[in-house]
């Protein structure tokens, strides 16, 4: 489905549903983010031994260079 074929379906309701449409999609959109959101929820356990695991790599020295780092958050979430 087309953004075109919507907008078209959209346009044959009479326009006292158009309210409706709104809060319908303001609904799907709000579930889009909470999905979106909850592949980032870890539990406690989970945050902290990835904490502990970055603490342990910077102290014995295993690193990366902060222009790759930034570099790679950049392709990541771009």
């Amino acid at each position: 489905m087309s953004y075109d074929v919507l907008e078209k379906e959209i346009r044959q309701l009479p326009e006292s549903y158009l309210e409706d449409v709104s809060k319908y999609i303001q609904f799907l959109l709000y579930q889009y983010e909470q999905e979106r959101m909850s592949a980032l929820e870890e539990s406690d356990e989970v945050f902290n031994a990835k904490m502990q695991k970055g603490l342990d790599d910077a102290r014995n020295g295993r690193v990366t260079p902060l222009d790759d780092a930034f570099a790679e958050l950049k392709q990541r979430f771009a």
